[in-house]
């Protein structure tokens, strides 16, 4: 059976935002989202400003998983990640061991995290971020689909002498694939919002 992924486009992204909204509606959350739009500035010869969405990776090997005391993170046959709230006791390990600010503390006290909207999934649905989006930076779709898809990207993005690559298919399998810039040479400011990846 082929497996589920998204595929995150950071050269598309135009940071209008409604990945988060749509994340923030469709789950309840009152203010805190577990998808955060952070904007990068970059200095090359000139400036380059873009914008990188950062939520769960939903990786193959979660280290969320191993460092929970409870069993509260568990991955399943189909690779998504998914937190019990009912299980979860609020000690945010899994926040500090995640290193793409994945999980987020919530006002409660305790964590969440993206689930890819496996209630919208039951129904045959996309996750909400996906439909959402404006300009096609957010694809869902068999793995296998969206890493042609990312090199058709890729080859396209040359063409026109930007240079990016794919993370999530080599050293670290994710389920949440990124076409990300290979311009980055020094950061030099970042917005108030963003959060350490």
């Amino acid at each position: 059976m082929s497996q589920l992924a998204m595929l995150v486009d950071g050269s598309r992204c135009i940071a209008c935002k409604s990945c988060s909204v749509a994340c923030m509606q469709e789950n309840g959350l009152q203010s805190n989202s577990w998808l955060r739009v952070r904007r990068r500035e970059l200095l090359t010869d000139h400036l380059v400003r873009y914008y990188n969405p950062q939520s769960c990776r939903h990786c193959a090997d979660p280290i969320c998983l191993s460092v929970c005391p409870v069993g509260a993170i568990k991955r399943g046959d189909d690779g998504f990640v998914i937190h019990d709230v009912e299980c979860c006791i609020g000690c945010q390990v899994c926040v500090t061991a995640c290193s793409y600010s994945g999980i987020k503390i919530m006002t409660n006290g305790k964590v969440g995290k993206c689930s890819f909207c496996s209630h919208l999934l039951q129904q045959g649905k996309e996750p909400a971020c996906v439909t959402v989006c404006p300009v096609d930076a957010r694809v869902f779709g068999e793995r296998e689909e969206l890493i042609r898809e990312a090199g058709l990207r890729m080859t396209n993005l040359a063409s026109r002498g930007i240079s990016v690559h794919l993370e999530g298919t080599e050293k670290e399998l994710t389920n949440v694939l990124y076409l990300l810039n290979n311009t980055a040479t020094q950061t030099i400011g970042d917005s108030k919002e963003e959060v350490k990846a």
